[in-house]
This record gives C-alpha cells, sequence and structure tokens, in this order.
C-alpha cells in the first residue's frame, strides 16, 4: 500500500520531510509558505502557497479549486482532495492524475467518515490508521494519505513504520 504524508507545521517541517522522504514515504507539503531546503524534485507542493505552480513538480489542489484551469496551466502531476466519490471522479475526468477522498475514518475535523466504500483507483485520507491498511487495500484503494498520525508523532519514522508499506512511494509519476 502506497503512503503520503501530509505535513501540518510544527518544528523542523524541512528536517521532518527530508527524513521521511529518506525513510520511503511520499510528502505533501501543506504549509502556508514555503519553507526553504525542501527537497523539491521529491515533495508535492499545496496549490495554494505561494509561488508552489512556479517551480513544482507536483501540485494538489483543494477540493474548492478548478482542476480544469489549473490542468491547462500545470503539465506536472496534479492532484487533487474530494469530499465524495463523484467529485473525485470528476475532479480525474477534468485532468487531475489522483485524487484524494475523505474523511474515509473518523477525522479530527468533524466531517461525517464516509467509510472505505467506493475507494476503487482513488486515495484514502482522513482518519486511516494501520489497523485500515487491509479493508482500504480490499476496497481498491491506490494508497492512504496520512496526516496527524505519522507528522505530529513524537517519532515521526517509527510512526511511518507502523504503516508498513507494501509498494513504493507515490512518487511524481503522472499514475500514483
Amino acid at each position: 500500500m502506497r503512503i503520503l504524508v501530509i505535513t501540518d507545521g510544527g518544528d523542523d517541517v524541512v528536517g521532518k520531510v527530508h527524513a521521511l522522504c529518506d525513510a520511503g514515504a511520499s510528502v505533501l507539503i501543506r504549509e502556508p509558505s514555503l519553507p526553504p531546503g525542501l527537497p523539491l524534485d521529491r515533495v508535492i507542493l499545496h496549490a495554494r502557497m505561494p509561488g508552489a505552480a512556479a517551480i513544482a513538480h507536483a501540485l494538489h489542489l483543494s477540493s474548492d479549486m478548478d482542476v480544469g484551469s489549473w490542468r491547462a496551466r500545470f503539465a506536472g502531476t496534479l492532484g487533487v482532495s474530494a469530499h465524495s466519490r463523484e467529485d473525485a471522479m470528476a475532479a480525474l475526468a477534468a485532468g487531475a492524475d489522483y485524487a484524494m477522498l475523505s474523511p474515509i475514518f473518523a477525522a479530527r475535523h468533524g466531517r461525517a467518515a464516509l467509510g472505505p466504500k467506493g475507494l476503487a483507483g482513488l486515495w484514502a485520507l482522513g482518519g486511516v490508521l494501520p489497523e485500515h491498511l487491509g479493508i482500504c487495500r480490499d476496497s481498491g484503494a491506490v494508497g492512504i494519505a496520512v496526516q496527524g498520525a505519522i507528522w505530529r508523532a513524537s517519532e515521526p519514522i517509527a510512526a511511518l513504520r507502523s504503516y508498513r508499506p507494501t509498494t513504493p512511494p507515490m512518487g511524481l509519476e503522472a499514475e500514483p
């Protein structure tokens, strides 16, 4: 199962990103601004960060961003967050290379969990814990995306290892 870690601020963002990439995770940088020193060839940048589109190999869009207009001006890997399977499929049809569906399980943002049904071809995000890997895989998920359980862990690399990914990280290829 592929795994993508989403940043969430805190201390030493750049150091954590390097360590997680070196440990085999893909990393989505979702910060208010671009921290200097990131391995830009190894990460996905959130499109809301000022200047991200000009330097990114891969961009991630929020659910309220127009995939078609971004696809028209960005040639790299383009992903999107979605809160329904229909929205995820529409984003893929509009040119997104991947879509994250959330929240699949209980998440800290308080949205109702969608459950793992209908994950075929999508990334699972939201409350995904190591014990959910089997059900996500069996539901056809391409991979899982995790924020708090890894990024905010006192030992992020140990937390990453608890998920035991069994395939390579997402990378920056066109199809995750």
